[in-house]
């Protein structure tokens, strides 16, 4: 079978559309768009665990289930989760039936495994109508109420992430059509799919589902064994089933007087459908993690890794939290967008969504920072920068929730200031201050487990040790460390251990304005050459210098003038600021990447990459089955440059599910994009016929 490749697609995302629906007499969803029921009144939940769980045989899967799947890139034998993966999440009844039961097994039998469900929606329904379809089952509220407390979607969303019963069951929903969201799942990185559900809307009213297409990604994603349950016994389901190497046959309902069709994966064992260099590791999950660093990518790592159970001991070099490029009084977030989609704008996007979202779930949770989510536009000064509008407006590929085109009237309104210039406008972006966020996040990671803050600790040098562990010189003796994450921004270049890592410095300065009369009022952030925030403590930023190999941090009074006169060149009429206004300043050291993309993942051993990839360099379409070599428990989460407000949060969670050997967020071609491991692979492939 062609291994799945992930395509770059130039279209525009699609605007998420809720389904439409209406509630009968009874409270009985029906949806108006397939003229079709989502259940029947008198019968759902029944149906539902005859058909799929029943028909699945889950509870005896369950009782059998080899936690240890032997996959390609499970070198560590570590338990997998049991996967269910289910086409229409529909209002979730499937769902919640199946949770409830795993729950009672749980409390029965104990596994030491976990509970993946997979689903795909292409209308999902509003939280209203989701709370009102589940009303009708009171039985499960214990459950649905848990899931509807953290059930949230806007319309540039691809995945809807939940965890429930402490971290146990993680159901995925992925809002798209099927055939297109099962196309994007890397099977090695969840060992592919134990038992589906093949739901959604008779093939009559839903023809658009049931294709070719659909079956060719289950035979894709399941394994000998895989099972499947389906309601239809359309001659197009069997056949398209049997196709791809199912194994079909109709079960009797005799209570429903009904049929449907079960069916059992008889293919062969699958050939690891990613080039082997492209694949991420999967090792023991850890008990405890030592992070190094105390700025916004360590805050974020000790959250995600908490939240999962992993006990985490944070090495801060400095007396206080954030005092690196985290220090800033105030840093804006928004991604970065091109006219066209490419692999950096489509992480950014990606990054931006998480970011809004994890930043809001803080705030939710009681845990405060400064803050101003009001947008930000990004004005378009120079006639090179007008005409970049001109394709984001006639040639749109993002949606206008995300970015849009704004005349100078509407930026004036928008912004809270007079501005003469049109530009691109991004209603979730905003401001936050870094300090304030990322003692936040760590106030978060301390509350949900066990994180410890080790301040003043200067970790001097890292060396491998026989026995597997690390050994840490630091100003308070050496410290022996089983598993180790670099989140050391720029002093990353001063670890010897890193030098895999094409990395390097660009300072930047950012200066402290008094506001006026008139900039008070600004709302949203300004980007012109540089930027501007809205006030805080009666103080805007302003910046930011960009020195390349330039590693002093000490202010320098040229570099003010230069944010300065930037922002009087263009924005003038706000306020007559002089140097007299400047109210202080900070310089610190962005670390960057030669593809200004950041870098997440274990750390690459160079030597053992060119023994064991050396045939690339050679033809670089060649396939490898051998996982990238790496040193063995140290990872590195870094070279987020001026961007790690946007990126930090879906970096972490990366790096997270690479721990514990979860599912990825991203897809195994947007994942290799930030593998530590690329500059390798990609140095070796430029020097194919140079040898």
């Amino acid at each position: 079978m062609e291994p799945h490749k992930f395509i770059r697609d130039k279209t525009p995302l699609s605007k998420i559309k809720t389904a439409q629906i209406e509630f009968d007499t009874n409270g009985l969803p029906y949806s108006s768009q397939f003229d079709d029921i989502y259940f029947d009144y008198q019968d759902g939940c029944s149906q539902s665990v005859q058909v799929f769980i029943e028909g699945n045989e889950l509870e005896k899967q369950w009782l059998n289930y080899e936690p240890i799947k032997s996959v390609e890139n499970n070198s560590a034998n570590t338990p997998a989760p049991f996967v269910i993966g289910e086409t229409g999440f529909g209002s979730g009844l499937n769902f919640f039936l199946t949770l409830q039961r795993f729950q009672t097994f749980c409390e029965h039998h104990a596994p030491d495994w976990d509970l993946l469900f997979i689903s795909t929606e292409k209308y999902p329904m509003t939280l209203e109508d989701f709370s009102r379809a589940l009303a009708l089952w009171p039985e499960l509220q214990p459950l649905s109420q848990e899931f509807l407390s953290k059930y949230h979607i806007d319309e540039q969303q691809q995945i809807l992430e939940v965890r429930l019963l402490d971290g146990k069951v993680n159901v995925q929903i992925h809002l798209q059509d099927a055939t297109a969201a099962l196309a994007k799942l890397n099977p090695e990185s969840f060992a592919y799919v134990d038992a589906w559900f093949l739901d959604g809307f008779a093939p009559k009213k839903n023809p658009e589902m049931w294709h070719q297409g659909l079956f060719m990604q289950l035979g894709r994603l399941s394994m000998p064994g895989t099972t499947l349950a389906t309601f239809t016994v359309a001659g197009i389901v069997r056949r398209g089933l049997e196709k791809q190497g199912f194994a079909v046959t109709r079960k009797k309902h005799q209570q429903h007087k009904s049929q449907t069709l079960v069916a059992t994966y008889t293919g062969h064992a699958k050939a690891p459908q990613v080039n082997g260099y492209k694949r991420r590791i999967s090792p023991d999950k850890p008990q405890h993690v030592t992070i190094v660093g105390g700025g916004l990518a360590s805050a974020c790592a000790a959250y995600s890794l908490v939240k999962r159970g992993i006990k985490v001991n944070v090495f801060c070099q400095d007396e206080a939290l954030a005092q690196g490029a985290s220090a800033n009084a105030v840093g804006a977030i928004y991604p970065l967008l091109h006219q066209q989609k490419d692999e950096i704008s489509e992480f950014y996007q990606a990054g931006f969504a998480y970011a809004v979202d994890f930043y809001q779930e803080l705030l939710n949770q009681g845990f405060d920072y400064s803050h101003g989510f009001d947008g930000l536009i990004e004005v378009a000064y120079k006639e090179a920068l007008q005409k970049r509008l001109e394709v984001f407006k006639n040639q749109p590929v993002w949606p206008e929730t995300l970015i849009s085109v704004v005349d100078s009237t509407q930026s004036s309104q928008l912004s809270g200031i007079k501005l003469d210039f049109p530009g691109l406008w991004i209603p979730k972006a905003g401001w936050v201050s870094p300090p304030e966020l990322v003692r936040a996040i760590f106030a978060a990671a301390q509350n949900l487990g066990q994180c410890k803050i080790k301040y003043n600790t200067q970790v001097q040098a890292i060396n491998k040790m026989d026995n597997g562990r690390f050994l840490l010189a630091t100003n308070k003796g050496q410290k022996q460390i089983q598993t180790l994450i670099l989140c050391t921004g720029a002093d990353t270049l001063q670890l010897e251990i890193a030098d895999a890592l094409p990395l390097s410095v660009v300072r930047g300065q950012v200066s402290q304005l008094q506001t006026t009369a008139l900039s008070e009022n600004l709302k949203a952030v300004i980007c012109h050459k540089g930027y501007l925030t809205p006030a805080l403590d009666n103080k805007h930023c302003i910046g930011a210098t960009f020195d390349k190999n330039d590693d002093d941090t000490a202010t320098r009074a040229k570099d003010d003038a230069y944010n300065l006169n930037t922002l009087t060149g263009l924005l003038g009429n706000i306020g007559q600021w002089t140097s007299e206004d400047i109210q202080g300043a900070k310089a610190r050291l962005r670390c960057c990447t030669p593809d200004h993309l950041p870098v997440v993942g274990a750390m690459p051993d160079i030597e053992q990459h060119k023994r064991v990839y050396q045939h690339i360099s050679k033809d670089k379409n060649w396939r490898f089955e051998q996982h990238p070599p790496v040193t063995q428990g140290l990872y590195v989460l870094t070279g987020m440059g001026a961007r790690g407000l946007c990126s930090a949060p879906l970096l972490a969670e990366i790096l997270a599910c690479e721990l514990t050997n979860e599912v990825y967020p991203l897809s195994a071609e947007q994942l290799f994009q930030l593998a530590p491991n690329r500059f390798i692979i990609r140095d070796m492939i430029r020097r194919q016929g140079n040898d």
